[in-house]
């Protein structure tokens, strides 16, 4: 197979890989391309001579490469003003035309914002583990090759990650009608000021993070319980934060919103993580660097 053929076939895999290792779009294109670049190099015998099986070697490639990124960059993670939010990936109709560097493959992604954030808690071993094996069925065999482990070592990392994330957010997505219905409850209450429909919305622990990276105003810690919410978000619309166009969106895969104000260069993206019919987490991702990818202008 020509390697521009495998490029155009392999290369939505592999931003599923990267972006999921990563939460970063940018930084996954850049891995994905310099893997591409690399396996160029080894088809022309500058490192090393033929790569039989490129499927396998991309594989495994990005997700060393994602591996060596993430440990690089805790360092900055330690450092970084108020809650880390994954990079958004929004699509819909008419005004966002959801001209995304990950295409349409990933923006139907079935892992929600949610999961991609949970899996952000876990360490990169851990992380590239879950994923291959959970999002993309590579068998342990696979998984050990990839990573430089034991094919044990890779089952009983996944064993333990399965029993410790049981309570967490699940990784498929709510019906989309249920999604909708709650983000339209959720904005109307917001509007009209409904302390008492704001609460029947959400669960009694429920928080919300901010991710303005230091750069735009927000919560520089995760805000707690339903009463700190509602407050929290009763206060944005009081001073007008809330105000201007609100356009429906696709979060990942899952039905949220955007905010977009005439006196902001950026937009609010604002993913919901909804369990047993209520508002579980808020998400607002208001840090520029991670909305220019977005086509939102």
């Amino acid at each position: 197979m020509e390697l521009d053929s495998v490029y155009r076939s392999y290369k939505p895999l592999m931003l599923s890989i990267a972006y999921r290792m990563l939460g970063s779009v940018a930084d996954a294109e850049d891995l994905v391309q310099d893997t591409f670049l690399t396996a160029q190099q080894m088809e022309n015998g500058k490192n090393g001579g033929h790569v039989n099986n490129l499927k396998a070697y991309l594989c495994k490639t990005v997700t060393n490469r994602c591996l060596d990124y993430l440990k690089s960059a805790r360092r900055k993670r330690e450092v970084y003003v108020g809650p880390w939010l994954p990079e958004p990936l929004v699509q819909s109709a008419g005004e966002i035309s959801g001209q995304d560097p990950l295409q349409s493959v990933v923006l139907e992604d079935t892992i929600s914002y949610a999961f991609l954030v949970l899996l952000d808690r876990l360490t990169p071993v851990e992380r590239a583990v879950f994923i291959l094996r959970e999002a993309f069925e590579y068998d342990y065999g696979d998984i050990a090759d990839f990573l430089g482990k034991t094919e044990l070592g890779c089952r009983k990392i996944y064993s333990r990650l399965k029993r410790k994330i049981q309570d967490e957010p699940p990784a498929e997505l709510p019906a989309s009608a249920q999604s909708e219905q709650m983000v339209m409850r959720f904005l109307h209450a917001t509007a009209t000021g409904d302390m008492e429909g704001l609460f029947a919305l959400m669960t009694e622990d429920i928080v919300l993070y901010s991710d303005g990276g230091g750069k735009v105003s927000a919560a520089i810690h995760p805000i707690t319980t339903s009463k700190r919410v509602i407050a929290f978000v009763l206060g944005l619309a009081a001073k007008g934060e809330t105000q201007g166009e609100v356009l429906l969106a696709k979060i990942n895969g899952q039905l949220g919103f955007v905010l977009r104000s005439p006196n902001e260069p950026f937009p609010i993206v604002v993913s919901l993580d909804i369990r047993d019919n209520r508002i579980h987490r808020i998400y607002l991702i208001r840090n520029p660097d991670k909305l220019r990818h977005l086509n939102l202008a």
